[in-house]
Parts: structure tokens; C-alpha cells; sequence
């Protein structure tokens, strides 16, 4: 999910999360403690999982991109490779070859114990605070033959795209690919779609296609998606294709209230010395009904992960860019909005099957038109570096 500028890495003001959601969220976790070494009926399971990602550095700039006034800070943060999150999951064997499924599952701040990505943000930017179970709240029914259908809050088909095909995975503060598709840029839909009902084919001979729909429930005209995906060996390929009608001011749809349309191609090869990945893709920012826009972006991505000890070396670069006429932003806003060039290198070290100890350094390049008389035109550019531990389980 998890620009997430976005949902799934806005840096904003915190505030106490209400006493319910600690309470709620403390009863799923004792129940699933209870439960999960103690099954129920035969072909039924019941698992608490999770991930505790936190790092060290010197960061520059928000994840949305760096602006001309942004000063370094020193600080301890959360979710720099991959956004911290606790869950329950579980299946029920139905018979037939039918299954049953659900996911809850909630976003963590371990750096400072607080739940969700962000907490809300007026006017003019309108996200709301993350709900509980904001990156996923599901169930859904599966068959061998037929495919899955989940219906509740699913993962975007685009940022599944994203995070299964980069050398930096699902991180929506280091990724080059990431922070410049999905993270406080032009793209709207967020990283994850409420009221949603997704359908995933089986695989046939490496084949799989994928569909969403979100309802708007009286904000728009919805969201839908589509994705092919090809994965056979050391090879594989993907496209998607988002069409956002929502005039989105809910949690799970960034900070932007503009129609877009969005498209990606990604493509992987292992060559077991280096595993390759490369994107293309674009972005039509169509505006909104009182203000309509026609401007488009292209972007494109390479990055490699070199297997190298008990680790991986990473690198990346990615460059999203328009030259179309933009509306202009304050100079204080997070840049970019006609150029953003990200390049990323840093090593993996895995400690264990679980555990791994990163450090990465990010390079950030924007070019931003800004209000004024008259307007300017401001290049900006920042790195950060992090050391970090990431944890599953």
C-alpha cells in the first residue's frame, strides 16, 4: 500500500490515538495468542503476524520530495524499508476445494507507539487519520479452479506492482520507484482501496490477471484497476492500469482530491549474479470537476539487487518528469512537481530468516514551480542515510 504522501509515509503532526483502538487492539492480540497454537475444527488456522522495522539517520527532505527550505534532521524513525505493521490472519477449509479467508491488519509508529501511518490533516490537504485495520480488512472466498474474490480494504493492484517488482521492495522511504509513483505525487488512489471488491485468477502456465473496483460510496465515480502479471523462472512481467474517479478525502487515498489515470509496465530478470528490474510508466492528472487539468507525467525506473555475503547490495534510480503547464505550489510544499530524480545504493544484511540490518543512502533531485511575481522555478536537492533493523514474524 504504502504511499504509502501519502498514507503510507506522511511525516504530520501526531496526536493520541482514543483509548477504544488500544483496547480493541489488545483484545485481537490476546485472542490470537490464545488461539494461534490452539486450532480450531480440522482445516481451519488462525495466525498473529507481523513486521518492526526501525532506523537511525540523517533525513532530508519529506518522503514526498525535497524542497529548497528543507533542513536535515537527525532523528529515530519507523518504516524506512518497510512500514511497520502487526496482524491477524486465517483460513477455513470448506470443502470442495473452497476455502474461506480474512486479513486484519494495522499499521505500527514503533518509534513512538502509536497506531496507523499519519493522524488527520485539515484543509487543504484533507487525510484523515488511519483507522485501525488500515492496510488490510478483509474476507474473501477461493478456489483452485476459480480464483480468490476479497471484498473490504485491499491493497492497490498498483502498489502491489510496484513492491513485488523493485530491488527495494515495498519501502515508501528509500525506494526510488516508490517515492516517486506513489507517495505525494500526482498519482491518487493511495496505496491501499476502501469498499473495494478485487478479483485474482488462478495462475495458468504463469499467467494471472487481476481486477479491483472501489465503490465511492457518494465521492465520485470510483476507482478500478487492472493487472496481467507473467512469472515463469528467472523471468517475469507485469502491467496495470488505474483508473481513479473518487474526489478522494478518505484515509486510504492520499492527499490529493484530482481524478487520475495511471499505468505501469515492470519487468524482472534473475541472472542469479545481479537480478535486474525495470518500470515505465505514466500519470494524467485530470483535475477536478471545478478545476479540470490535463497533465501527464512519465516515469521510468532501474534497479538491481547483487547477492553479496550474507546479504544483498541495492541500487536504484528513478525519474518521473512533465512538460506540461502544472499549478504552482508554495515553496514550502514537498517538491517536484515537474521533475523528480531519486537514486538509492545500500546493502541488506540478513541476520537471520527474520531478521535483517540495512543501510542505505538516497540521493533527492526535484525541480518545483512555485507561487510568486513572478512564478519561479526552484531545484532542490537532499540525502538522507539510514542504518536500520527489520524484523518479521
Amino acid at each position: 500500500m504504502q504511499n504509502s504522501a501519502d498514507p503510507h509515509g506522511l511525516n504530520t503532526p501526531l496526536r493520541r490515538r482514543a483509548p477504544t483502538s488500544l483496547a480493541l487492539a489488545a483484545t485481537l492480540a490476546a485472542a490470537a495468542f490464545s488461539n494461534v497454537h490452539a486450532q480450531g475444527a480440522p482445516g481451519t488456522s488462525l495466525q498473529l503476524y507481523g513486521l518492526v522495522d526501525a532506523s537511525v539517520g540523517r533525513f532530508e527532505g519529506a518522503a514526498a520530495g525535497v524542497n529548497a527550505r528543507d533542513v536535515a534532521t537527525t532523528k529515530l524513525d519507523s518504516g524506512s524499508m518497510s512500514t511497520s505493521h502487526w496482524g491477524v490472519r486465517g483460513s477455513e477449509d470448506l470443502g470442495g476445494g473452497l476455502s474461506a479467508s480474512f486479513d486484519l491488519s494495522a499499521f505500527v509508529r514503533n518509534d513512538i507507539g502509536a497506531f496507523g501511518r499519519n493522524d488527520a490533516i485539515g484543509a487543504p490537504v484533507n487525510v484523515a487519520a488511519d483507522p485501525m485495520f488500515s492496510r488490510a480488512a478483509w474476507i474473501g472466498l477461493a478456489h483452485p479452479a476459480w480464483g480468490r474474490v476479497r471484498l473490504g480494504n485491499v491493497t492497490s493492484l498498483l502498489f502491489t506492482n510496484s513492491v513485488t517488482s523493485n530491488a527495494f521492495g515495498d519501502s515508501t522511504v528509500l525506494s526510488p520507484l516508490n517515492v516517486t509513483t506513489m507517495i505525494g505525487g500526482p498519482m491518487t488512489g493511495g496505496t491501499g482501496w476502501a469498499n473495494s471488491v478485487v478479483y485474482d485468477s488462478p495462475v495458468w502456465r504463469g499467467f494471472s490477471l487481476a481486477a479491483a473496483h472501489g465503490f465511492s460510496e457518494k465521492q465520485g465515480g470510483g476507482n478500478s484497476a487492472l493487472r496481467a502479471a507473467y512469472a515463469q523462472g528467472p523471468m517475469a512481467a507485469s502491467v496495470v492500469v488505474q483508473n481513479v474517479k473518487r474526489n478522494p478525502l478518505t484515509f486510504a487515498d492520499g492527499t490529493s482530491p484530482n481524478d487520475t489515470r495511471t499505468w505501469q509496465l515492470a519487468a524482472s530478470y534473475d541472472f542469479s549474479a545481479v537480478k535486474l528490474f525495470a518500470h515505465l510508466g505514466g500519470i494524467q492528472n485530470r483535475g477536478t470537476a471545478a478545476q479540470p487539468l490535463d497533465v501527464s507525467y512519465r516515469l521510468w525506473e532501474l534497479s538491481a539487487a547483487v547477492p553479496m555475503g550474507s546479504g544483498r547490495l541495492l541500487a536504484g534510480f528513478a525519474s518521473r518528469r512533465t512538460g506540461d503547464a502544472v499549478l504552482a505550489v508554495p515553496a514550502t510544499a514537498a517538491g517536484g512537481n515537474l521533475a523528480r530524480k531519486v537514486f538509492s545504493v545500500g546493502y541488506d544484511h540478513l541476520l537471520s530468516k527474520r531478521t535483517d540490518a540495512y543501510l542505505v543512502l538516497m540521493r533527492d533531485q526535484t525541480r518545483t514551480q512555485t507561487v510568486g511575481a513572478p512564478a519561479q522555478v526552484l531545484a532542490a536537492q537532499g540525502t538522507t542515510i539510514a542504518v536500520g533493523l527489520r524484523h518479521r514474524f
